[in-house]
């Protein structure tokens, strides 16, 4: 049988077809598959009958633009059979017909979509870059490079040291499961250029997996899709990590500087006023500003990420430092001095925060000491000083009264006649020897100026607040490591 006769033979199916006139093995590829495209033999706006579709995805480029949307450059191939193309009993010595746009436009392909993009566009300078292959058993392999935006809702929850799940979903357009399903190659279905590189992330690992029904149930327009009928869909997922080197470089070395420098003020005496202000308020507004700066490429998020619990921590050590130097410029501008009970942060900060208070229970504890008394009986009323022997045998302790309830700095003798008995005319004379000049730790009290607790409280300052922000940053990193 000739291949004219051939032709004839299915020209007989369609009125009108007429016979290929061709001598055998010499019919070019372009001729034979516009006598196998005839209108009258092939109808390009149905497809061949239930296909299964092999897909494999090859990415060359990958790039997070921000963090809702990440870009992707791909070549997305698609090979599956279409008998009606079938020329190997045909032409022996075409053993592949190649073509691009224009032969698309000849043939039947399937329309795929990816399900959960922004924009997508086939790139391109002149023409767009699709790739048609058709072989002698009616195999085709259609590719087309695109590029596209396709959204991905990151949780940032632990920015900068975030990891995310990126899923493309690939589904047919017009026909449904029954009549179109798609599937992924057996031998490596995506793979990616082994140099691609991306700013921000690197991609730790990626799966992909098959669904003869789509998922996206959350619309009204897939609400609307599903009622017609369910479709075939692919989907990749990749398992992006965040590079963070950028981020400790460019924010939290500066921003741990910053809080560094702000102790600086410690070593300043309390009264270096506009030293100590300067220092503080210029590495707050320095801190503020670098934090802007990273978080200005940021979503807004109803939630708190872990760039902002440092941001919160920083500041707050910043103006801690601010708030100790005014609480030493108060105590060190103060004129009277201060009793204390015992050179402690317990007592220094009550004294200071609450004097009066302090003070009120320092004359209950004066009040309540027994002072040493003796009564000597038949003494003359012009007597100004007592025997030397009769004070050697007074076994009581004298105890001087502190210094602020007396009136003046010398010694004095205070006297004070009462009745002993009511039954007894004689007449007692108590004396109560007291001096300014006993030291007044002998009732167990301390007296410091302003001065000595303004360098006391700087001198705690400078080992508090280093050691708190160390504590701080062991748990901080310890945490987010192990999250």
């Amino acid at each position: 049988m000739t291949y004219d006769n051939i032709f004839c033979l299915c020209g007989s199916k369609y009125a009108g077809c007429s016979p290929v006139k061709t001598t055998a093995g010499n019919l070019l590829s372009y001729e034979l598959l516009k006598n196998l495209t005839d209108p009258c033999r092939y109808n390009k706006m149905n497809p061949p009958g239930p296909l299964n579709i092999s897909t494999r995805m090859y990415i060359y480029n990958s790039q997070a633009v921000n963090n809702v949307r990440y870009n992707l450059h791909l070549l997305l191939q698609f090979e599956y059979r279409d008998p009606r193309l079938a020329y190997h009993s045909i032409s022996r010595n075409v053993y592949e017909i190649i073509g691009g746009e224009d032969l698309q436009e000849m043939i039947w392909t399937p329309r795929i979509y990816l399900g959960n993009d922004h924009s997508s566009t086939v790139m391109g300078s002149l023409k767009k870059d699709i790739s048609v292959s058709v072989y002698p058993d009616g195999t085709i392999i259609f590719s087309q490079r695109l590029k596209t935006a396709f959204t991905c809702w990151m949780k940032l929850h632990k920015f900068p040291f975030d990891e995310q799940h990126c899923s493309l979903m690939i589904e047919s357009w017009v026909y449904n499961a029954n009549e179109l399903v798609l599937k992924w190659v057996d031998d490596n279905p995506v793979s990616i250029t082994p140099n691609i590189h991306m700013s921000e992330y690197y991609i730790s690992s990626m799966w992909n997996s098959t669904s003869k029904e789509s998922s996206f149930q959350n619309t009204n327009f897939y609400d609307y899709r599903h009622s017609v009928g369910s479709s075939s869909a692919l989907m990749v997922t990749f398992h992006l990590r965040r590079q963070v080197g950028y981020y400790i470089m460019d924010y939290y070395v500066p921003s741990t500087l910053l809080v560094i420098i702000s102790w600086v003020s410690f070593w300043l005496d309390a009264n270096a006023i506009s030293g100590r202000i300067n220092l503080g308020i210029s590495t707050m507004l320095t801190f503020i500003t670098l934090s802007s700066q990273t978080g200005s490429a940021m979503p807004k998020v109803s939630y708190s990420m872990a760039s902002e619990v440092w941001f919160i921590v920083c500041t707050t050590f910043i103006i801690g430092s601010l708030v100790e130097f005014a609480f030493v410029n108060t105590i060190w501008r103060r004129r009277s001095n201060v009793e204390l009970k015992k050179v402690s942060g317990k007592y220094i900060l009550k004294s200071t925060l609450t004097p009066k208070l302090a003070r009120k229970e320092l004359k209950e504890h004066t009040s309540a000491v027994q002072h040493s008394v003796f009564t000597l009986t038949e003494l003359p009323s012009t007597s100004s000083s007592l025997p030397a022997s009769l004070i050697t045998q007074i076994p009581f302790r004298f105890l001087a009264l502190p210094p602020m309830l007396e009136d003046d700095d010398e010694e004095q003798e205070q006297v004070r006649d009462f009745p002993l008995d009511s039954n007894n005319a004689k007449k007692c004379r108590t004396v109560i020897f007291t001096s300014d000049d006993e030291n007044p730790t002998n009732g167990g009290f301390t007296t410091m100026t302003p001065q000595q607790i303004a360098k006391w409280i700087d001198a705690r300052s400078r080992v508090i607040f280093p050691v708190s922000f160390l504590i701080f940053n062991t748990l901080y990193w310890g945490v987010f490591s192990w999250m």
